[in-house]
């Protein structure tokens, strides 16, 4: 090795990690600074400047601007050396590895001082090359198991990484869950969004000043509203409806889902940008816009104002119309020439109201009923939940045992090993899984069957109101797949109000035929004939809404 005099050289302090999250390197900032500082002090090189501390990745090359900086010191002379961690905090990628590998061949570069060794520019390039290779191959083989792992997590219905805004990570399950605070509030947006009478940017506002919902906090993000590009992309986001999505393939969550399939898909037609261009007024005008879709094609129905003029006293007079898109090119769609006026759809959905209407006494017996049966239905699930938990530490008790007996030599087989561990975690993952689904199905039972009763009692009243966001709201809960074919209005009731219908018409048919004094006194038969259906309600269902 040369004799060399390194106290005369100058060298730059940099240090470089790939996170702004303390937690996630291994080697921080300040230990780095501080470690390679006693290392200059120890072997009497002369640091020059404040130490350069850089917060990017060094997998690609011309992204590091402090980096690129330092070089262009080397190659005007200014500096002479670079003291660092390691060689990996100067470059993980072929273009800046070879671009320090020729400052140090052309002497430009006179020394590169690690917590491991030291390169000049006469030592053997084939090493030096070596070992930038390496700090290559090993991010691109960690991107490549990460990207295995979070597809993997994918298909076993667990989002990789931070989930959005109305959910948390249970960290000590690794599972999402609805987050406490904000689930309900969130919930609370896509109902408004359904109704159709709000723009994105009002609930922009309705989310920070009405609902007051706020992002999480992790770590120096978080605490903020949700801003309106933000709220843009949640109403676009499968993840809602218990869908995920990765490398563009969607695959089932296990996530608690926030709507329905029906309820997602209604609201990407409000949405579309096609329906945008209408001025905000108009839709108020259109009381039923956007809620219907064409029974023969699937497309959308839309609504047209016209006028007509009166004769015999000259009035103008407006009309709306509501009728098929006709946009399916594929398909002669009979229904765009069959206009309906909104005054007859009003009729009709009245009409519907009416299968599904309860009365006042009616609704106090229900409420009643199902706080008797609450304390019942919460016994059965914590006996059933306290179940799910044992199997679950039994599972985890037999992953510990099986590392124990790797750990003592007792299970030397590796394919057997693993094979046994895949196994079990694999069932461990389904119990928790399965675990998770049961709760969100039971966790509100009550609250969902009392919901149901509350619409059939009040529907039609807010039905009638003047109130145009009760109005659509109505007409969203009444049931799915909302469409109209041959001017009428078809759907599917929510499973939930058909036992209210049979309920009704067994009532009337009661009236009809009951007509003794003695019959028509007994007012307990009418109470087992309304609560009977009650039954159907059980901790293992979850409301459609």
């Amino acid at each position: 090795m040369i004799n060399r005099e390194l106290k005369y050289l100058r060298y730059r302090l940099y240090a470089r990690k790939s996170t702004d999250t303390e937690d996630k390197q291994v080697q921080s900032l300040d230990d780095q600074i501080k470690y390679m500082m006693e290392i200059a002090k120890r072997e009497g090189l002369h640091i020059v400047g404040e130490p350069i501390e850089e917060k990017m990745s060094a997998k690609r090359p011309n992204v590091r601007p402090k980096f690129t900086a330092m070089l262009e010191e080397i190659e005007s002379g200014k500096i002479d050396g670079i003291v660092c961690w390691k060689l990996d905090r100067l470059s993980r990628n072929p273009t800046d590895s070879g671009r320090i590998q020729q400052l140090l061949q052309d002497e430009k570069l006179q020394h590169i001082q690690t917590t491991e060794k030291s390169y000049f520019p006469e030592d053997n390039a084939i090493v030096f090359s070596v070992e930038a290779g390496m700090s290559n191959q090993y991010i691109r083989e960690l991107a490549t198991n990460t990207k295995r792992g979070m597809r993997s997590k994918a298909e076993k219905g667990d989002k990789p990484g931070v989930p959005p805004v109305g959910y948390l990570n249970d960290k000590a399950e690794k599972v999402i869950i609805a987050d406490p605070a904000n689930f309900k509030l969130v919930r609370i947006l896509w109902e408004k969004m359904l109704t159709g009478t709000y723009s994105i940017a009002q609930l922009v506002d309705i989310a920070e000043f009405d609902l007051n919902i706020r992002r999480p906090v992790r770590g120096r993000t978080g605490g903020n509203a949700i801003a309106y590009s933000s709220l843009c992309a949640m109403f676009k986001n499968p993840f809602y409806k218990g869908k995920l999505m990765f490398n563009g393939q969607e695959f089932n969550g296990n996530q608690p889902a926030m709507v329905t399939e029906e309820e997602f898909e209604r609201v990407q037609q409000i949405i579309d940008p096609t329906h945008t261009a209408r001025p905000k007024s108009e839709i108020y005008d259109f009381q039923l816009r956007n809620l219907f879709k064409c029974g023969e094609c699937g497309f959308a129905i839309t609504a047209e104002q016209k006028f007509k003029t009166i004769k015999s006293t000259g009035e103008r007079k407006a009309y709306i119309y509501y009728h098929c898109t006709g946009r399916n090119k594929k398909a002669n769609c009979s229904q765009r020439h069959l206009h309906v006026a909104e005054d007859e759809l009003m009729r009709q959905i009245k009409e519907k109201l009416s299968r599904f209407t309860i009365k006042p006494e009616f609704y106090k017996l229900a409420i009643e009923a199902l706080a008797e049966q609450e304390d019942e239905v919460v016994a059965k699930d914590q006996t059933k939940t306290l179940a799910r938990d044992k199997a679950i530490e039994k599972k985890k008790q037999a992953i510990t045992n099986l590392r124990r007996m790797r750990y003592g030599g007792e299970a030397d087989d590796d394919a057997w090993y693993f094979a046994e561990m895949k196994t079990l975690e694999d069932e461990l993952a389904a119990l928790q899984s399965g675990r998770n689904k049961a709760e969100h199905k039971a966790r509100d039972w009550r609250a969902v069957a009392d919901e149901t009763f509350t619409f059939a009692r009040y529907a039609k009243e807010e039905f009638d109101s003047d109130d145009l966001e009760k109005k659509r709201t109505v007409v969203v809960k009444l049931g799915e797949k909302l469409e109209i074919l041959d001017r009428a209005i078809q759907f599917r009731p929510n499973k939930y109000f058909i036992p209210l219908e049979k309920m009704n018409d067994n009532e009337k048919q009661a009236l009809e035929t009951v007509r003794t004094g003695s019959q028509q006194g007994k007012t307990g038969s009418n109470s087992d004939l309304n609560l009977s259906w009650l039954r159907l309600l059980g901790s293992n269902q979850r409301h459609p809404r």
